[in-house]
């Protein structure tokens, strides 16, 4: 199974501002055609965090993934109510997260969209399960808020660059966990 972190961040590695907002990724123009319809077909689960959650709800009133199985990292039980019913299962998950990872995999899912946020995405990172990381950098400083790898006692990874292209007004980096490829 791959664990990929598809996301956008400012240029000082920020996902979001220090409130939480994202209004930042409307410095973003252009991108290449069908990018992230073409990653959403190549993936076959979601792993997502409480804040990513609550902010896409607030955009689009829902949960604009429901056809995917997905797995949200989150202490609140009413959040996941706020996007239920789904098409496909929606399980609330709290805690340890290398049992979660580990009955995603068991369940025969191949690939896997880490959709947010920068904490989910260190507990990850330091269980040693992210495979490749996909970030779409903001011509825009934030200075402060949530890091891409949000953990205080982040253990060293390595990662191998693979691609890194303009997309507009932002570029676009992707990596390869070191050894995978």
């Amino acid at each position: 199974m791959e664990i990929v972190w598809y996301t956008a961040m400012s240029m000082d590695g920020r996902i979001a501002s220090a409130d939480h907002d994202l209004a930042f990724l409307d410095t973003v123009t252009g991108s290449g055609p069908g990018d992230f319809s073409d990653f959403i077909a190549s993936v076959d689960a979601v792993l997502v965090g409480a804040g990513t959650l609550r902010w896409l709800v607030g955009q689009t009133g829902g949960w604009p993934h429901d056809d995917q199985p997905t797995w949200l990292v989150s202490h609140d039980e009413s959040l996941a109510e706020s996007v239920r019913p789904t098409r496909a299962p929606f399980v609330r998950v709290a805690g340890d997260l290398l049992p979660v990872v580990t009955a995603i995999e068991e369940g025969g899912h191949r690939r896997v969209w880490l959709a947010g946020g920068g904490s989910v995405a260190a507990q990850v990172l330091a269980l040693d399960r992210l495979d490749e990381v996909i970030a779409t950098i903001a011509p825009t400083a934030l200075g402060s808020g949530p890091a891409l790898f949000d953990l205080d006692a982040l253990p060293r990874r390595t990662f191998e660059l693979v691609e890194c292209r303009s997309l507009g007004s932002a570029a676009r980096l992707r990596w390869l966990r070191a050894g995978r490829s």
